[in-house]
């Protein structure tokens, strides 16, 4: 199991280093072949593209789309009428698979790390699209703003967004806290975006929200990885207090929902705060 979250990790990590070069350089694709890992833990789609250098050889970048990595690049990639190998430096990773006949599907091994899985990539014309239904879509039958806020203690500007019913108000409000790591404000994992799934339906039904992204994440200030449990209290705190400012919120019914760490963070920020009249949990810890 260990492993297998390094897997994950690794290849997480090494995509951050490509978002530049990424937005600098755009490919005509010639082919794309999708496929899926298994590692135990998790399933991750993996995504090759490939595309035609100046000097005629083949080009290609990996995408790993449930865990937000794209366009890492391939070192080298070869295609032939019975197999698919490509290298990937940056990771450590390579696959060598062998194409079975009469089909555009290969079957082979991605290596990374000393780990050996099973992949099977077949060639398609077009990416499969991801939908996610529960996902709202816009417009909102509610006001819906990006804000920011400060934290004055520790010097820094949070980003977020607060989603409001129609009306005259006030009502009452919960600021979304979200678990370990660093989260944007949608607490954004594996395409999913659970925060904004709760913001919508909260809103909906007359609650306002505060959701924002952790210190050092996106658009917010400061440095996440400096940060403590305790640092991360003084950020809830200060979105309790920007919400008594917004006059669409009824000051005697603010609340705090965290979830894992979040669900530390909520009670922690209640017992500081006499302006928290209530606490939701969500997975946190016993």
């Amino acid at each position: 199991m260990k492993n297998m979250i390094v897997f994950s990790l690794l290849l997480f990590l090494a995509a951050g280093a490509f978002v530049e070069a990424q937005q600098k350089e755009e490919k005509q694709f010639t082919g794309f072949w999708e496929g899926k890992i298994n590692t135990g833990a998790l399933s991750l789609r993996m995504v090759l593209k490939t595309f035609k250098n100046e000097d005629g050889t083949t080009g290609g970048f990996l995408d790993s789309p449930d865990q937000g990595a794209k366009n890492i690049p391939v070192s080298s990639v070869a295609i032939t009428a019975d197999s698919l190998k490509f290298v990937i430096n940056a990771i450590g990773a390579s696959y060598k698979g062998e194409i079975i006949k009469d089909s555009a599907t290969a079957k082979g091994k991605f290596k990374q790390g000393g780990m050996e899985l099973s992949l099977e990539l077949k060639k398609v014309n077009k990416l499969t699209e991801l939908v996610r239904p529960q996902e709202p879509q816009k417009p909102y039958p509610y006001k819906d703003q990006d804000v920011t806020f400060e934290n004055k203690s520790a010097n820094i500007t949070l980003a977020g967004t607060f989603t409001c019913p129609k009306g005259d108000g006030p009502f009452p409000a919960v600021v979304l806290v979200t678990g370990s790591g660093p989260q944007d404000r949608n607490e954004s994992l594996l395409t999913h975006k659970p925060f904004l799934v709760i913001s919508d339906y909260l809103t909906r039904n007359g609650i306002a929200v505060l959701r924002y992204d952790d210190r050092g994440v996106a658009k917010s200030g400061g440095n996440f990885a400096a940060a403590t449990t305790e640092d991360f209290v003084t950020d809830a705190q200060a979105a309790v207090e920007y919400l008594k400012s917004r006059k669409e919120v009824d000051p005697k019914k603010i609340g705090v929902a965290g979830h894992s760490e979040g669900g530390l963070i909520a009670p922690m920020v209640a017992v500081n705060s006499r302006d928290v009249s209530f606490i939701i949990l969500l997975a946190g810890p016993g």
